[in-house]
């Protein structure tokens, strides 16, 4: 592992463990309060609880399958645009579809379908398993992708329960909303990474 930080390989492993910690933040930020910000939506407070959570199981179907569909969007951009600017591209989309959602209080219905394109933009980590290894040495290539994918996933753990302290109780929008930003400096980083060698192979 000290060898990632050694050389020309060093701004890629910094650069490439900014892009992770930074889109895993806010990715996991959403994961895990959207779902609790949905079941305590005003207009459920009548509901039972049975009732919540079908409607909660509805709502992780709707993310789950749109997910299914971004990644072949995903795809598709990478190569379109190449994977560098297509995991910038669907960071700040994703940004967008936060934005959209979570900027002021919904509907309980209209927030569900908005739902949809924040799953959409989830395709952006498909990229992630197919772009991180070949930025690095052939003999690090597995490390240098597991190691920075891995310290992000660490950074939004804990950033996951920070972003939690912004919310109110029952009402995690703040915390979702706040969150999101951080898809846009996760967009600026991965502009300044390399393109892999094989790049051009692809277009």
């Amino acid at each position: 592992m000290a060898d990632l930080f050694r050389g020309a390989v060093r701004r890629t492993t910094l650069l490439t463990i900014l892009v992770c910690s930074l889109s895993l933040t806010a990715h996991w930020a959403f994961m895990y309060w959207y779902l609790q910000h949905l079941r305590n939506h005003p207009d459920l407070a009548d509901w039972t609880e049975a009732a919540k959570t079908s409607y909660a199981s509805q709502a992780m179907i709707l993310v789950m399958v749109a997910s299914i569909a971004g990644n072949f969007l995903a795809a598709l951009f990478a190569r379109s645009f190449g994977y560098r600017r297509a995991i910038a591209l669907l960071c700040v989309a994703y940004f967008g579809a936060m934005l959209l959602a979570y900027s002021s209080p919904r509907p309980h219905g209209e927030l569900f379908w908005l739902l949809g394109p924040i799953g959409v933009c989830q395709g952006v980590f498909g990229l992630f398993t197919m772009y991180l290894p070949p930025l690095f040495p052939t003999l690090l290539r597995t490390t240098g992708a597991g190691f920075c994918y891995n310290i992000g996933r660490l950074v939004a753990a804990a950033g996951t329960v920070v972003f939690g302290l912004f919310s109110k109780v029952g009402d995690h929008r703040l915390a979702l909303l706040y969150a999101a930003w951080l898809f846009l400096p996760a967009a600026a980083v991965a502009w300044l990474l390399p393109e892999p060698p094989d790049e051009a192979d692809l277009r």
